[in-house]
């Protein structure tokens, strides 16, 4: 029986060898952690980081590997063709406005003078990216609506887009523009610090009808289920979308040019160096952004003044086009990874670009499992548990190889080799922490689609994983709590199957 006295002693060597530790004891017992222990660790400091998110670093290594990634690899190098050859921009900006000699805003009967215009080249569909909510009077309203029934007539789908978060109770949509039957979509665009990076995949039903699960699709995921959704049905997408922007600008916008620092007026197609764009990207990113948009534009005025221009027909036939404005009073623009303020009509042009370019299949911060969405938090922490698992037994191993050489009658004639073993693996520690979490990461992207966004923070954990063994803090945690408890170090008689010498085999 213990008295109270023996369990009052006991709590103050308790404490006071928490307070003042034996540092041989403590560095003896650190030789004795198990595995299972520097799996543990590991993984608590891993969910701790993704989940918690402390200091917002989870955010900012998302979206600074998004942007990084759209402007340096997967933009100019990895992202395919097939959407841009298929996507167009008509604009409607200052210049259209002074080279047409009107003013702004415009009667419906002007707008339907560019439809009908867009109308004579037969274009896959066409989208208005310009909300008629205003119940202004306008003659020519009749206009608009007529030109709705000659694209049903001749077959072209025609979609508008609805107000949103309107503050007078409007409707959405004219009433007499509604009547026509025509979808009317949902044009929300989440925007995350400022630049656009993601595309919603669900947004308000207006006057479409719900899907099964009572949601609607959203503006870009609408029309190309109606277009390209038999050849490349769309995979469920849970949350948003996360975008691809690439950095190839169409060489149909031979006719834009850009101010540079200097003032003078330059190309978009003027090449960098790689290794001056690496560095700019990292250190000045501004310099290496491109004012000129990834998707084909052309401007409204040539549509009307030159029907005939090549590079007009070319964007205008058998494309998606969409019809929107670039007026700097619409205060309608937005950034992104790649380029500097861009009309917001050209989001939705990016967003229909990745869906035709993927094949319906784009990358996305979530993945389903069972039919289930799975958080992308909760995908990260799996990813680095196989990451966890090899690295944890690495360094038990190179722990056991330790307590083996520090034992009297250790291995000393093989430890001039495990010196060096030793020195080579503390060499490519991070590497190879690096590459099993890269590959990880590439797996979930080629098998889930899972954006670069949503798993590049494994790599980040790896090597923070790889720099904690290094230092060895689960050995020291573990020595240290031992120590506390009154742990004391293992006789040298015990050994670790498998590591004990050849000399300790003979006796």
């Amino acid at each position: 029986m213990v008295g109270p006295h023996s369990r009052t002693g006991r709590v103050h060597g308790l404490l006071a060898r928490a307070r003042r530790p034996d540092r041989d004891q403590v560095e003896s017992l650190k030789l004795c952690v198990p595995y299972w222990f520097i799996a543990v660790v590991l993984a608590g400091f891993a969910a701790f980081q993704i989940w918690m998110n402390p200091f917002g670093f989870s955010d900012l290594v998302q979206r600074y590997s998004q942007d990084v990634s759209d402007l340096l690899i997967t933009g100019p190098y990895f992202y395919g063709k097939e959407g841009r050859d298929s996507v167009s921009v008509a604009i409607v900006d200052e210049g259209t406005l002074h080279t047409l000699h009107a003013p702004w805003p415009w009667k419906y009967g002007d707008h339907a003078r560019v439809l009908d215009a867009l109308l004579q080249y037969k274009p896959k569909a066409v989208v208005l990216d310009f909300l008629f909510v205003d119940s202004r009077p306008d003659e020519t309203l009749k206009d608009l609506t007529d030109e709705i029934g000659r694209y049903k007539k001749a077959g072209v789908p025609i979609y508008f887009e609805g107000g949103i978060d309107l503050p007078y109770g409007e409707n959405p949509l004219r009433p007499e523009v509604a009547k026509t039957g025509v979808p009317v979509l949902d044009p929300a665009i989440p925007i995350n610090a400022g630049v656009a990076r993601q595309y919603y995949a669900t947004g308000r039903c207006f006057n479409q009808k719900p899907d099964g699960d009572g949601t609607c699709p959203s503006l870009a995921f609408r029309v190309y289920r109606d277009l390209y959704g038999k050849e490349h049905p769309l995979v469920r997408v849970d949350d948003k979308m996360e975008m691809v922007w690439g950095t190839r600008t169409a060489p149909e916008n031979h006719w834009i040019t850009r101010t540079g620092a200097d003032g003078a007026q330059h190309s978009c197609f003027e090449k960098m160096g790689l290794l001056r764009r690496w560095y700019l990207a990292f250190f000045d990113t501004d310099a290496v952004k491109s004012p000129c948009p990834y998707t084909a534009e052309f401007p409204v005025d040539a549509l009307l003044l030159t029907p005939d221009d090549k590079d007009v027909a070319k964007m205008a036939r058998d494309r998606v086009v969409f019809y929107g404005g670039a007026l700097q009073a619409a205060q309608d623009r937005t950034y992104t990874p790649v380029n500097n303020l861009l009309p917001g009509v050209f989001v939705h042009a990016m967003a229909m670009d990745n869906l035709i370019t993927f094949h319906g299949r784009p990358f996305q911060n979530t993945v389903t499992l069972n039919g289930k969405p799975v958080d992308g938090n909760l995908v990260q922490l799996i990813a680095t548990i196989p990451v966890i698992l090899i690295l944890s037994l690495f360094h038990w191993r190179k722990v056991c190889r330790k307590r083996v050489t520090a034992s009297p009658s250790g291995g000393r004639d093989s430890s001039v080799a495990e010196y060096v073993l030793e020195k080579v693996v503390e060499k490519i520690w991070h590497y190879l922490a690096f590459g099993l979490a890269l590959g990880v990461g590439l797996l979930l992207t080629s098998s889930a689609g899972l954006s670069v966004a949503n798993w590049v923070e494994v790599v980040f954990v790896s090597v923070e994983l790889a720099a904690m063994l290094l230092v060895g803090v689960p050995d020291s945690i573990w020595g240290y709590l031992h120590h506390v408890i009154g742990g004391m170090p293992l006789p040298e008689a015990a050994r670790v199957p498998g590591l004990d010498t050849a000399e300790e085999r003979a006796t």
